[in-house]
């Protein structure tokens, strides 16, 4: 009897088990989208990002506006396809592809062509925007070509496979990177100054040339076109490399020889687009660059490609100051005025367009919501379970790091005092400076508090003005306003405005507009000025001296200083002993939570 059972019980499990793997690709496509539908010579499995495969495709518009069926189920057209990428290829179950179609097609009203990828971002848990945000700046600092991508589902061999953005594959072409193809094996010296297009690439590549930059790291040149190189070919590439390497490590940094080989205009609009997304492997990998036909042209950085690394850690610092990817010539740069005042012109530029890209996300969020919705159904251990609130908390690094630039390039304060204390069991550890529901429209000068974030807190907040950090007085001039409604605000110049409510506080706006004093938001249950155990009970110790502020730190600790104006000095994380040079005055050092003032002779 035990035998039987125990072999009744197994087959029960197998029955079971065969039920849920049937049901985990149960999943159906949204309907809101178009539908690609592939299916592979005799349904193969695609294995390899080298070899392709023969397949048909076909594409059900769904009825959605502004796009139309290519082929059917029983007419489909021809292509090849093979998977693509390094890290997105071999960590996820969810794959990305590589087409390569018969002929030139405008799929999903993209430009014809017959080279596009299949991009699956199964890595991107902030709602798909990593990708799709970085495109649209690169479009809106008007670098010469940018990928043009498109949502869709994708049906592969009968199996739902989720959410898919259809990308223009990075190649040399008069639609995509235009400059004049390059022959393999080229040997004549005219010919071989261009058109190049290269990656500065992570990865160890057969078709490489490597050299040393120099900070003593190896840096890895992937040449896309032409692929093969002759031995002239190769010597020029090197010594071109080579030639840049040094200028830019100059001593001299009013030097202009660098300019002589790179287009400074276009290397700091693509320098831009990584800043504002924080791209800490932006001159580490998939950084593209081309190069006309010439002896006197010049390397143009872009088109931008991977933002997989985007928003990766928690504290405001440029991408070249302690990465977690070493960024090749970027900090080296930096340094030269020329480029300082480069990044600084397309920044005024671009910061006139920055207020609209909340609409953009908006608008692409509303798109892809019920097919997000189907992607983490038939892959939920992927990280888009609720989009939206993805959606805010890309939005809310996305200020963040828009607010810290422009007061490092444009000088304006920072809307510091943005940030928010309170009990981490309730606030879920944020770090001061990253409240998730506090806004900046640097355009309009319009602050916005969401308070969507904080339905657990029932006994109230503080949005409190100050004039100093020395001036901030608690329990005066307050009045008591019931939270059921949304409200504009002015800010008092002594004491503070209170709210507070007895529900739950959800689905709450307040915009605060810009006025003379800073403004702090608070959290009511800590009813204390600046923390008096500064950084977890001396984890973290401060020294001054004339114009120095000295941070020692147990262990690595995000630290950040300001001004009294709010100005942000310093932001890096810091292990052993750091220093920073600041004018004699009053700075706010915030790490771990808490905050203390310093003063520096």
């Amino acid at each position: 009897m035990n035998k039987f059972f125990r072999l009744a019980m197994r087959c029960a499990f197998a029955v079971i088990a065969a039920i849920c793997a049937a049901a985990a690709f149960a999943v159906e496509p949204s309907g809101t989208l178009p539908v690609i539908y592939i299916n592979t010579e005799d349904g193969m499995e695609i294995t390899s990002t080298e070899d392709y495969l023969t397949a048909t495709l076909y594409v059900d518009a769904n009825g959605v506006e502004g796009f139309e069926n290519i082929g059917s189920a029983d007419a489909p057209i021809s292509l090849q396809i093979k998977g693509r990428g390094n890290y997105t290829w071999s960590s996820f179950d969810k794959k990305p592809y590589r087409l390569k179609l018969t002929s030139k097609t405008a799929l999903l009203g993209l430009k014809k062509n017959k080279h596009f990828a299949l991009l699956a971002h199964a890595d991107d848990e902030l709602a798909f925007l990593r990708n799709t945000v970085g495109f649209e700046i690169s479009r809106r600092v008007g670098l010469e070509y940018t990928p043009a991508q498109q949502p869709c589902e994708l049906v592969l061999n009968g199996d739902y496979r989720g959410l898919y953005l259809l990308t223009e594959h990075i190649r040399v072409d008069a639609d995509r990177v235009n400059v004049t193809e390059q022959a393999d094996y080229e040997t004549l010296a005219e010919n071989i100054t261009g058109g190049w297009l290269v990656e500065i690439d992570n990865y160890d590549e057969t078709e490489q040339i490597k050299i040393t930059d120099g900070n003593g790291e190896v840096m890895r040149f992937t040449y896309k076109s032409p692929d093969l190189l002759s031995e002239e070919q190769a010597a020029y590439l090197r010594n071109l490399v080579e030639t840049v390497n040094t200028a830019i490590f100059d001593s001299d940094k009013t030097s202009t020889k660098w300019q002589d080989y790179i287009d400074i205009d276009e290397l700091a609009k693509f320098y831009i687009v990584q800043e504002v997304l924080d791209n800490c492997e932006s001159f580490h990998g998939s950084c593209y660059w081309h190069k006309e036909r010439g002896e006197n042209t010049k390397i143009k950085f872009g088109p931008v490609w991977d933002f997989g690394n985007v928003f990766r850690r928690s504290n405001l610092a440029f991408v070249y100051s302690n990465p977690p990817f070493h960024q090749h010539w970027i900090g080296e740069i930096t340094k030269f005025p020329a480029f300082q005042d480069a990044v600084k012109r397309h920044w005024e530029a671009f910061v006139a367009t920055s207020a609209s890209l909340d609409g953009f996300i908006n608008d692409f969020i509303a798109k892809i919501s019920d097919a997000a919705a189907s992607d983490y159904e038939r892959w939920p251990k992927y990280g888009n379970w609720d989009v939206d609130a993805s959606k805010n908390k890309f939005l809310n690094k996305m200020r963040n790091k828009i607010f810290w630039l422009d007061s490092q390039w444009r000088g304006t304060e920072v809307p510091q005092a943005y940030y928010i204390c309170g009990a981490s069991s309730v606030l879920g550890g944020w770090m001061p400076g990253s409240a998730p529901m506090f806004g900046y429209d640097i355009a309009t000068g319009i602050y916005s508090l969401n308070l969507d974030y904080v339905d657990r807190l029932t006994s109230g907040f503080k949005i409190l003005g100050q004039q100093s950090w020395g001036g901030i007085e608690y329990g005066s001039n307050g009045s008591y306003i019931d939270l059921n409604a949304d409200y504009e605000l002015g800010i008092t110049t002594n004491g503070d405005i209170k709210f507070q409510s007895t529900e739950s506080l959800s689905n709450v706006t307040v915009t605060l507009r810009e006025v003379a004093d800073k403004i702090v938001i608070k959290i009511a249950q800590k009813e204390s000025g600046l923390d008096e155990n500064f950084a977890h009970d001396g984890e973290i110790t401060l020294a001054t001296s004339a114009g120095m502020l000295y941070v020692a730190s147990a262990r690595r600790m995000d630290v950040a200083v300001y001004s009294l104006e709010g100005r942000c000095w310093f932001a890096q994380s810091v292990e052993g002993d750091a220093s920073v040079a600041l004018p004699a005055g009053i700075y706010i050092v915030k790490s771990g939570g808490s905050s203390a003032k310093v003063a520096v002779p």
